[in-house]
């Protein structure tokens, strides 16, 4: 049986505070939160190894399919921990970019994160026809892959056909580039009908650990990813992990507010192809300029270049495009200019800021980089 993942374990995390997911607000969410765009009506499936209910689902979680043959178990519930880190990190309530979409596990890898590729086609094909009432799959988030020397030709063509399948039945396939730190084909990564999403760390530096090549069409963060995590002996927990299995989930729940946003719009459902174009709009240029092998289109972000900020003298609250922000001091009027915590606009804009003093002669200098 293969190993199909590969991610780092960070650290438990016994406890959050006000800042333990400012990370997810580089994905630009608050800019369609702040609209009332938070992934309703949409239905993410999460092809991994199960999801375990966590109170970061509420009741979002939708009943799942095992479709691991081997062992004869049904039970969907994850007995690693990535897929239900996954999950969270697309749907959950605190830790999720998208905190209203619906996830349908499908669990395909077992507790050591082995699996087959027949288990996988069949998840895929489980997804892809699955219904309830009127709702369908409308994006299938799969963190895992496999190199050249994992996958026959076969079941390379069976699985290929089966992601195509997908995209003809307006579903979008988002997939992890990989964690081999070189340029190299993986599968399903490789593939043309997939949304290959490699990762970078805070800095929005390429992570040592990134798959590269022609194939990766966009990065977001992966590494140091907090998200949801259940043991059955310790109970609900988070959970810090590294790969671009982290980032992967990040870019799928970009994808489910713009197909929720199209949806109140239009009232009618993306297609997958305007999703997928949508996804490389909607990034930030990374490395050298244009599309490259490392970064793909760029970061992908739904912050918006232009933002309105109102805000008042001696008022601790500050509207960043009509979301209402508590900040840690109150505005301040100094010489008729406006003050305010310089981490609340980075936050929000996605700019790096850092702070250079020269030497003791000269004030500190504050840089963006965008």
């Amino acid at each position: 049986m293969n190993s199909l993942l590969d991610f780092k374990v960070d650290a438990l995390v016994k406890e959050l505070d006000v800042d333990t997911f400012n990370f997810l607000e580089l994905s630009g969410r608050k800019a369609f939160h702040s609209r009332g765009v938070y992934g309703q009506g949409v239905v993410v499936a999460v092809i991994d190894s199960g999801v375990s209910p966590h109170p970061e689902f509420e009741d979002r979680l939708l009943n799942g399919k095992n479709c691991i043959k081997k062992y004869g178990n049904t039970s969907w519930k994850d007995d690693n921990k990535h897929g239900t880190h996954v999950a969270g990190t697309i749907a959950g309530k605190r830790c999720g970019i998208a905190p209203k979409a619906e996830i349908l596990p499908v669990k395909v890898l077992d507790a050591m994160g082995g699996g087959e590729w027949t288990d996988v086609i069949a998840g895929i094909d489980y997804a892809r026809t699955w219904r309830s009432g009127n709702k369908k799959v409308n994006i299938i988030s799969m963190s895992l892959g496999g190199g050249s020397g994992q996958i026959t030709n076969t079941e390379k063509r069976n699985l290929e056909a089966t992601i195509k399948a997908c995209v003809d039945a307006g579903i979008l396939v988002v997939v992890s580039a990989g964690n081999t730190a070189k340029d190299e084909k993986r599968y399903p990564a490789s593939f043309d009908d997939v949304v290959t999403v490699g990762a970078v760390d805070w800095n929005k530096q390429i992570a040592q650990f990134s798959t590269y090549g022609n194939h990766v069409d966009v990065c977001q963060i992966g590494t140091g990813v907090i998200s949801a995590y259940f043991d059955p002996s310790q109970g609900y927990e988070y959970i810090e992990l590294s790969g671009t299995s982290m980032s992967t989930p990040i870019v799928s729940g970009i994808a489910a507010l713009l197909a929720c946003d199209y949806q109140m719009r239009f009232g009618t459902e993306i297609s997958e192809r305007k999703l997928y174009e949508a996804l490389k709009m909607n990034t930030k240029d990374l490395g050298i300029k244009g599309v490259d092998k490392y970064y793909g289109a760029g970061f992908c972000t739904l912050q918006p270049l232009n933002m309105k900020i109102q805000t008042e003298n001696g008022s601790d609250i500050v509207i960043f495009n009509g979301e209402p922000v508590k900040l840690d001091v109150p505005v301040q009027l100094i010489n008729d200019r406006t003050m305010f915590p310089m981490r609340e606009f980075a936050e929000r804009t996605g700019a790096k800021v850092s702070w250079q003093a020269p030497n003791a002669q000269h004030k500190t200098r504050a840089e963006f980089e965008w």
